[in-house]
Formats: C-alpha cells, sequence, structure tokens
C-alpha cells in the first residue's frame, strides 16, 4: 500500500519507488538522502568518493581519469562549470572587484592581475607564507615585500592567484576572499592576527554569497558559518560579530582608518 492505493510489489519497485542517483536500483528499504535531494543507497557511503567542492558521491562512470591523488574529486555537475581558462575567469574578475567596491572596499586605482594556476604552481606560491591553509589554499595574494636595513619597508600587490578548474561559485568566493586580502595591504592594515584576517576575509566571501542566493553559494555560506577552524571558522565568527554590532560600512572604514580590528562600541 501506499497513500492508501494497492500496488503489486513489482510495480512498486518500477514505478512508485524512489531509484538510487548511482546505481538505479529502487529504494524500498533505508536509504540516504544528501543535502541536495539525492537519495541513493546505503552501501555507497564510503564506498565511492565525495566532490571536494559540493559532497556529492562520485561513482566510478563519473569520476575523471588520469587525477593524481592530490588533485580535488569533482562531480559531474561542478565540473560543468568549473573555470579552466583565463578567458573564462577574467569577466567574472572584473564583476567581483566592481561587487566588492560596491562593499565599500576601494583599491586606488591599483591594476590588478589574475592568473589560473596548477597545484604544484599554488604551493610554490603559498610556500612560506604565514596564515595560509598550505595543501587545501585555494587561492594566495600576489605581493612583493621591500626591506629596509632589515625592516619591511613596503609591501607591492601584483594580483592573486587562484587554483584552476574551481567550479564557479567556488572561483568567486575564493577570488573575494584573496580581494579582501588584497584590498587589507592596500590600504596598510598589516600585522592583525591570523584570526583577524583571515575572518575578515571569509566574512567577505560569506557575504558575496549570500547575495548570490543560489543553492551552491548557500552551501558554501553555510560552510563557512559550521567551520570548526580556529582562525578561518572562529576568526569568521568574531569578525561578523563585530560587524553585525558596528554596521558593516561603519566596520570596514574603522577598520581602514585605526588599521585594526575595532573595539565593539
Amino acid at each position: 500500500m501506499h497513500e492508501g492505493v494497492p500496488y503489486h510489489p513489482e510495480c512498486f519497485r518500477q514505478w512508485i519507488a524512489p531509484h538510487c542517483a548511482y546505481c538505479g536500483k529502487p529504494l524500498v528499504s533505508e536509504y540516504l538522502v544528501d543535502r541536495w535531494g539525492t537519495k541513493y543507497c546505503k552501501e555507497h557511503q564510503g564506498k565511492y568518493p565525495a566532490c571536494s567542492f559540493c559532497g556529492r558521491l562520485v561513482p566510478p562512470q563519473q569520476q575523471e581519469h588520469g587525477i593524481r591523488g592530490s588533485e580535488s574529486v569533482r562531480c559531474p555537475i561542478c565540473r560543468a562549470s568549473a573555470i579552466e581558462t583565463i578567458d573564462q575567469a577574467r569577466p567574472i574578475f572584473s564583476q567581483l572587484k566592481r561587487w566588492v567596491n560596491a562593499q565599500g572596499l576601494m583599491y586606488n586605482n591599483l591594476p590588478l592581475s589574475l592568473e589560473l594556476v596548477d597545484r604544484p604552481k599554488l604551493a610554490e606560491l603559498i610556500t612560506g607564507r604565514a596564515g595560509t591553509a598550505g595543501i587545501h589554499s585555494q587561492g594566495v595574494t600576489l605581493s612583493t615585500t621591500h626591506s629596509l636595513n632589515g625592516r619591511i619597508a613596503g609591501i607591492e600587490v601584483n594580483g592573486i592567484a587562484v587554483l584552476k578548474g574551481l567550479p564557479s561559485t567556488v572561483f568567486q568566493g575564493i577570488t573575494i576572499h584573496e580581494l579582501g586580502h588584497v584590498w587589507l595591504i592596500v590600504h596598510g592594515v598589516m600585522g592583525l592576527p591570523p584570526w583577524a584576517e583571515e575572518g575578515f576575509c571569509e566574512l567577505l566571501a560569506y557575504r558575496y554569497y549570500t547575495q548570490l542566493n543560489t543553492d551552491e553559494s548557500r552551501s558554501h555560506a553555510d560552510s563557512i558559518e559550521s567551520n570548526l577552524d580556529p582562525v578561518y571558522g572562529d576568526g569568521f565568527r568574531r569578525v561578523r560579530a563585530k560587524a553585525d554590532a558596528m554596521g558593516f560600512q561603519r566596520f570596514v572604514e574603522t577598520l581602514r582608518t585605526e588599521r585594526r580590528i575595532p573595539l565593539t562600541r
């Protein structure tokens, strides 16, 4: 019986029961549902790798061939929107810079470059930089530090580098995060504790994701909110609390002029 209507067992299995998204079998006993509403057999959990970006399972027939162990697993949905070339990236980059400007963050007409790099090149760019997440990083700010008599005399920002092949929504969030680092350097906001600097940049990405308001962007915003990392997660929550208490525009202006995370007033 289903909703008061009788069915032959085979008719129920074929036409009424939900079917596994990965193997097609009818789901007539206990099954799992992911955050996207995808229904699948319990035995697939742990057997198939999860997409590094959205968490969907990736069965063998959907897996990319020739990827190395250090590379991210991508489902077909995330591959379909992946930013693989600089020609794809440039118009999005221009739009993202305008969005950041609209938030009150200006770059004093600084020309900013964008590079798409593979994982080994990104690791090379990140090596030795404080406050980065190592192998898990997906972007980095490109800058040159000038020293005088052993002391930092200034930092010149050249642009940002972002990992090639990210799904479009992830690419946008990573780019916004790195543009936050650029803004801090341009305005001389230096020496912040890692939680404050990364928390501020995560707050920018979070604001962008929530304003974008798609299923994917809301998922990434949720991930920022629930991140347990003491630098990125706790930093985001601490910075957001201060920005919410002051109002975002006042918070940004105070950060620019006082060059520190403002005390809540």
